[in-house]
């Protein structure tokens, strides 16, 4: 026997909902706002559009069946081409690109990285493409995509979803230390690829060093580059901006000094390079350093 919830208790539920919008900023919410209802504009036109084409076809096949031709008007070679497939085609891959214009939208705004094949996933019906698939099959699929039509709560909810109950600073934060943490630590050995040496943060393979015609190019490794914009985030507490210097380290190659001063920050001094590998990063003091190193690489593996 089913035993149902009393409705004072189902009550309770509901109030602890947490909707999408309530987690938005204005801006954000009306930029879902918007593109949800371009989406389901677009919708609806192609779906006149489908009946309408639908239309055309057959005027064209009627007037030509008098005299038992096909060379209907509405395509030419090389030109204007049409078909009911090709719309109904499109109309199915709307909901893809909603998803991605709002992941890539918080993605962008907020330095967090969001997992949009999962998300399509959980909302889109799926198709079976093996030999399980029956032309019912593939029909059926066809007619669910085609009848569906998402919110864009559906999606914000499933990206914070993503996020564990964080909110996206605290999932950018997460973020950023946990790949300066990786690049900071042998996944192998399980052991940390820096020391501290007082103000002094030392790692022994972070950069290259290239002649080329006499000009030397500097190149800090991937892992580096990481750290280093932990120490810009660090530095200023933002994402999107980055101390005076830091620019050319983190491009392809740096062709100045193999000493870089970093005049306009407090907290960091110095980052020096070695044609051995190693790198040096100088902080303002000892506590400073072991501060970052504690903030964002951490102490154990």
């Amino acid at each position: 026997m089913i035993r149902r919830l009393p409705l004072d208790i189902l009550s309770k539920f509901e109030a602890v909902t947490v909707k999408a919008d309530i987690r938005l900023s204005e801006a954000d919410q009306r930029f879902c706002e918007a593109h949800e209802a371009a989406y389901h504009t677009a919708q609806t036109c192609f779906q006149e559009m489908e009946y309408i084409w639908e239309d055309i076809c057959g005027r064209q096949k009627d007037i030509l069946l008098e005299v038992d031709s096909h060379a209907s008007y509405l395509s030419t070679s090389g030109g204007f081409d049409i078909s009911a497939v090709q719309i109904s085609e499109h109309m199915m891959k709307l909901h893809s690109r909603f998803i991605q214009n709002l992941t890539a939208h918080f993605s962008r705004a907020y330095h967090v990285s969001i997992d949009e094949y999962a998300i399509e996933q959980k909302l889109l019906p799926q198709s079976v493409f093996d030999s399980r698939r029956t032309i019912a099959a593939q029909e059926q699929y066809e007619r669910d995509m085609l009848a569906l039509s998402l919110s864009y709560e559906d999606i914000v909810n499933l990206i914070f979803e993503q996020m564990n109950g964080r909110d996206f600073g605290e999932q950018a934060l997460y973020e950023l230390k946990d790949k300066c943490h990786n690049a900071a630590w042998s996944c192998l050995k399980k052991t940390a690829d820096f020391e501290i040496k007082k103000s002094v943060l030392r790692f022994t393979y972070g950069c290259s060093y290239k002649n080329w015609y006499s000009n030397g190019d500097w190149a800090l490794n991937d892992s580096l580059k990481e750290i280093l914009k932990g120490i810009a985030h660090f530095e200023t507490g933002c994402f999107a901006l980055m101390p005076h210097g830091f620019d050319s380290l983190l491009g392809y190659r740096h062709s100045g000094s193999e000493t870089v001063e970093f005049l306009t920050c407090s907290k960091v001094r110095q980052l020096k390079m070695f044609k051995n590998g190693r790198v040096d990063i100088r902080f303002a003091s000892e506590a400073v350093a072991r501060q970052f190193a504690d903030e964002y690489l951490g102490r154990v593996y």
